[in-house]
């Protein structure tokens, strides 16, 4: 049986049901302040430009795209969209995407954001966690999310994206990640050190995968390998970097990760590319 329960940081168990509810509050207030805040021009996402949330997706995502193309004519799922800037790009290149969210009021963001873009016509918005989502049209050529697994039912969610893979198709998801020992964690998510450095979270239930987590994403996908990013970035969990000692430290990073095998391990952020699904039966 899935595990449907949730640790989070000091905060007990949240059923699966508690953790798509508290989710959709928090995107719901954040969909509200979107709307009243952004302009169109704002809003608008440009073809010629990836809409990276900030500089630290720049390389993950850029990559994690990279692994789908080409994306033109390809009909693709973007779990977590979120305020939909990533998926109206994706239909900016000729994907035909559609999106899901559990929040309702992120999703009206996405809607206006893909209107204002033009591409209406190639994109849906879809208001359903992905551990419960179907679609008519039975599957899709690529599926996408970022920072978006760590937030899932592992076993329903996998499966379920599984089933709705097309066996030639691909996922690609860009995920924060920890494989150091749970003693690490839990120094990590302890009162003594969250006090002075809170998590970068949306979310209490939020916990970077591990090992434990790859071996369940295997029982669905008969290819599962990842590409690390990020080590001494990691700093940024701590304390906010100027953009001169983040891009400093990126770039030892990049050379640290390409001739050093084992720095892997310690990777901050990592893409996960799934191939060969193996859907089970429910």
């Amino acid at each position: 049986m899935p595990e449907n329960h949730f640790h989070a940081h000091g905060t007990g168990e949240l059923t699966i049901a508690d953790r798509h509810a508290h989710e959709s509050a928090i995107y719901d207030e954040m969909a509200r302040a979107l709307l009243a805040e952004s302009s169109d021009e704002q809003l608008r996402v440009q073809r010629d430009r990836i809409p990276f949330a900030n500089r630290e997706h720049v390389d993950y995502l850029s990559f994690a795209i990279d692994t789908l193309r080409p994306l033109a004519g390809k009909r693709i799922l973007e779990v977590g969209a979120g305020g939909g800037t990533l998926a109206v790009w994706l239909a900016l290149q000729g994907a035909d995407v559609t999106g899901i969210d559990v929040s309702a009021g992120i999703l009206e963001v996405a809607a206006k954001r893909a209107a204002l873009s033009g591409v209406s016509e190639r994109t849906r918005f879809v208001h359903r966690p992905i551990e419960h989502f179907d679609d008519p049209d039975d599957s899709f050529d690529a599926i996408i999310g970022n920072n978006v697994v760590h937030h899932f039912e592992r076993d329903l969610a996998m499966s379920n994206l599984a089933r709705l893979l097309r066996r030639n198709g691909r996922a690609a998801f860009c995920e924060p990640v920890l494989f150091l020992p749970d003693v690490a964690r839990r120094a990590r998510n302890s009162a003594l050190v969250t006090r002075r450095f809170p998590p970068h979270t949306h979310t209490p239930d939020e916990r970077s995968l591990d090992q434990r987590d790859l071996a369940v994403i295997s029982k669905y996908f008969a290819s599962v390998s990842w590409r690390p990013f990020q080590l001494l970035c990691r700093l940024q969990n701590f304390v906010e970097l100027s953009d001169p000692m983040w891009n400093g430290l990126e770039a030892i990073d990049r050379l640290a990760l390409q001739h050093f095998g084992s720095a892997r391990w310690l990777a901050r952020m990592i893409v996960l590319t799934l191939d060969d699904p193996q859907p089970k039966d429910s």
